[in-house]
């Protein structure tokens, strides 16, 4: 057992800051996004720069500890005992080369500073939904963005990255250096090093439309059916579905304050005129309750979903999901109904197809072309100690049992799974193979472990 003095010997050594159990801020530092993660690392450390984390990286190794990485603790998969919680806040370049189509940013930038760095350039990453999500930490896991469906998913886009190894050396990682390594980094999420910085592809996108639509829920099978149909006629829009059961708050809008709703969110890389008519085959068929389509730059992309950036305990479940068409319609409707009886808050498909199916290029990546449908993401708020989480989620499991679309990314597993249940077993054995080669003591620990094997591995 590492003793306090060896850690405060490791804290006058570094640059950046080290709290230790016991220390004022350490209470507030542990806590990640999802309050209900109950982590106690045994030590937290924001480093300066790489030799710090050289030296954080020596000491975990000749102590016996793991490290791991939360730059803003959406991750969060377990107690973390017995291992150094690593915050890169400090790693904050970020430069975008219009030229050459690269973002370049470091481990500790959340998407929104780099979608306002993007602005008016004409270009788009493949960003996710919250801004408060960190930029390596979603292209690494997987990553899906409205603009997906026509460049692609997130990790598919990363041209390289800075990582430091478990031995404490530098490496550029591209497909010139180290293909295997690369193919791992492209959604095997942090088992492989310590991230310093990545290289984003970046593609056109000087005009954009699209934002939420939201309608009351006897309109959701009709909204909700005619959104699939949009999305198999057009498949590079950016389309969502949804429902979500407010509670009766007052600081709720009163259009949301104790109702169930339907959603609709739809972003095109495009005109106006043409998203209006996309959207109006949505609106044709029901009057929505609240409209914030517009025309926005890419700095506003997280206004589309308008997701919670507060930390907050929850339940969540993701999985993949195929068969979306009219009967399904019916059929989610009435899972989300009755898992909202039981304290279910809310649940979205992301719709695939498009570039996320494309096989050109996917052999570069863990993550390769997606056959399913769609992508579900649900959550139950834990405030409520009473709720039954099993029996808030089974109706829809019972749906993903009924249309089953194979694994989903895995920055859409909920807390408490491992890539196992992302990626088959001969997929794992190859990343275990390229964890083996870079990191044979385990010491990086990842917050999504392979799963079958050691947690020292993972």
């Amino acid at each position: 057992m590492t003793s306090a003095s060896e850690l405060l010997a490791l804290r006058a050594e570094l640059t950046g800051t080290l709290l230790l159990p016991g220390d004022t801020d350490y209470e507030a530092a542990r806590r990640p996004w999802n309050l209900s993660v109950d982590q106690h690392p045994a030590a937290i450390a924001e480093p300066a720069d790489v030799a710090d984390l050289q030296a954080i990286l020596r000491f975990a190794a000749a102590a016996g500890l793991g490290v791991t990485v939360q730059p803003n603790g959406h991750g969060a998969n377990g107690d973390l005992r017995g291992v150094v919680l690593v915050r890169p806040a400090r790693f904050d370049s970020l430069a975008v080369d219009t030229q050459a189509r690269v973002l370049r940013a470091g481990a500790g930038v959340n998407w929104g500073r780099a979608l306002d760095e993007l602005d008016g350039t004409g270009l788009v990453a493949l960003a996710g939904s919250n801004a408060e999500v960190n930029v390596v930490a979603l292209a690494i896991a997987g990553g899906h963005s409205m603009f997906s469906r026509r460049y692609g998913i997130t990790a598919r886009s990363i041209i390289s990255v800075e990582l430091v190894d478990a031995a404490g050396v530098v490496h550029r990682v591209s497909d010139a250096d180290d293909a295997e390594l690369i193919w791992a980094l492209r959604g095997g999420g942090g088992l492989f090093g310590i991230v310093t910085e990545i290289e984003l592809a970046l593609y056109p996108g000087d005009a954009i439309f699209g934002g939420g639509l939201t309608f009351p829920a006897e309109s959701a099978e009709a909204v909700i059916t005619a959104a699939l149909e949009l999305a198999r006629d057009e498949p590079e829009l950016g389309v969502d579905i949804g429902m979500m059961r407010f509670p009766d708050v007052e600081h709720l809008p009163p259009h949301l304050r104790g109702r169930t709703v339907a959603t609709v969110n739809l972003v095109h890389l495009g005109d106006e005129a043409t998203g209006r008519a996309f959207a109006d085959r949505i609106t044709s068929v029901a009057e929505p309750i609240a409209d914030a389509l517009t025309n926005f730059t890419i700095g506003g992309l997280a206004a589309v979903a308008a997701e919670p950036v507060d930390p907050m305990p929850s339940a969540e479940f993701g999985a993949a999901i195929t068969g979306l068409d009219a009967a399904f319609a019916r059929e989610f409707v009435d899972a989300f109904l009755s898992g909202a009886d039981r304290g279910l808050m809310r649940c979205g498909i992301r719709l695939l197809g498009g570039a996320i199916a494309d096989e050109l290029g996917a052999d570069r990546a863990v993550v390769g072309a997606m056959q399913a449908d769609g992508l579900v993401s649900a959550g139950v708020l834990l405030f409520d100690p009473t709720i039954d989480v099993d029996a808030a989620f089974a109706p829809l499991r019972e749906l993903v049992a009924k249309h089953p679309g194979g694994r989903p990314l895995p920055s859409f597993l909920g807390s408490g799974a491992t890539l196992a249940g992302a990626y088959d077993p001969d997929v794992l054995e190859r990343l275990a193979a390229v964890k083996q080669r870079v990191d044979p003591g385990g010491v990086i620990r990842s917050n999504r472990p392979l799963g079958w094997l050691d947690q020292t591995v993972g």
